[in-house]
This record gives C-alpha cells, structure tokens and sequence, in this order.
C-alpha cells in the first residue's frame, strides 16, 4: 500500500514538472516580442548632441547635400537619424551662405564602429546666396518651421525630380516671385529648342506645384506659382 502511495506522488512529481517546464516556455515565447520592444529607439542627432552623447562635424558639400562625420561616446546611442527639416547653417559667413534642410529621414548606424561618415541630402533654404562648400563647416538646430519640416518628409518618401523639390523648399523659406528663380529652373533645362526648353520649365513649374499640393499645401498661396 506503501509503495502504490510513493507511486502516486512520484507521477503526480514528473507530471507537475513537465506542467512548468511547458508554463515556462509558453511564457518567454510570450515575453520575447514585449523584449524586442524594449530595444533602444534610434535617437535624434541634435539630442544626441545636445546631452553630449554623440560629437559630430558637418561641411557643405554644394546645395544638395552636406556631409559629415558622428562618433558617439562610451555610452551613446547606436542608432540615430537626422530628421526632416533639421535645419543647418554655415558656422563662418552664415549670413552670406545658403542654410539647407534636411529631405527625408535620414537613419545612421553606429552599432558596429563608434563612428560614421554621412552624407545627408538637403535643399537650399536661401534663393539669392552661394552654396556652402566642403571648406564650410556647418552646425544642425531645429526645423525653424513645421511647413518645412512637414514638405522635407514628404519629398523624402516620394523623390520628386531635384528642381522641383528645390522649388518647394524655396516657396515656403522664401516666398520668391517666380522670376526670381526661374533662372535656376532654366540651368537644370538641357538642349532641345527654345520652344521645348520652356514647356519643361513649366512642366518642373508645375510638378514643383503638384508636390506641395500633395504635401498639403495650397500652391496659389505662393508666389513662385502665381501668374
């Protein structure tokens, strides 16, 4: 009678354990998805900056595109992006030198080196100044206006031809008359005859148009696209 007791409780044993055993992997199955949440969101670059988490160096490189050089510290993020909009500025001359916004998220990996060299696309923010060049190093603030930073996110998803992206980014940091820029339309026009030259500066006129109506804006509010 004895021995049937210890039987019992030794089966009773072996079958609570394979219960937990089987608990127990159901539940870090369960908790591997809520573990993968908790991974480090990549971090903006001018937070990163501002808490001394990362140090970084920017030069103009023309009027598409500034580049530059990030290295985080001991305990810096591993992944960080340059938002759209994220304004930069030349530190020497920066009242005579064109500011360039940011297009589209820019995503910058630190995770296998401490450090990485970017290139980050921009248009120009300044109609009537020089390009900043590689001699001129540039510091990143804020998006000064939320349209803008609102327009850089949408040309980044959608890669409108570069005129008509600059066009945009133009009427709504500059509000020009369209005379004013339309010789930089005419530059990025090749070949063809007189006639064929002006239907594709309208027809960049007119993307640069439909683009800002896409990105919720009213073209006829801006002069660039008024008659």
């Amino acid at each position: 009678m004895l021995l049937e007791v210890f039987a019992e409780v030794a089966g009773m044993t072996r079958r609570t354990a394979l219960l937990l055993s089987v608990l127990g992997a159901v539940v870090l199955l369960t908790a591997l998805p809520a573990l993968a949440e908790r991974e480090p969101q990549p971090m903006d670059i001018l937070d990163a900056l501002a808490t001394g988490q990362v140090d970084a160096v920017f030069y103009g490189n023309g009027d598409s595109s500034v580049t530059g050089r990030v290295r985080r510290g001991a305990f810096g993020p591993e992944r960080l992006y340059v938002a759209p909009g994220t304004q930069f500025w030349a530190q020497a001359d920066g009242d005579s030198l064109q500011g360039m916004t940011t297009l589209g998220w820019v995503p910058i990996d630190l995770s296998r080196r401490p450090y990485a060299y970017v290139e980050i696309p921009t248009a120009c923010t300044n109609y009537n100044r020089p390009a900043p060049t590689r001699y001129d190093r540039m510091i990143a603030v804020c998006c000064p206006d939320r349209r803008m930073a609102v327009l850089s996110e949408y040309i980044g998803r959608v890669h409108p031809s570069r005129p008509a992206a600059q066009l945009a980014v133009w009427a709504i940091a500059n509000n020009p008359q369209w005379s004013e820029v339309a010789g930089y339309v005419e530059g990025h026009v090749e070949g063809g005859t007189p006639e064929a030259r002006a239907e594709r500066v309208d027809a960049i006129r007119s993307e640069a148009a439909a683009l800002m109506r896409q990105a919720g804006f009213t073209p006829s509010r801006f002069r660039v696209f008024q008659d």
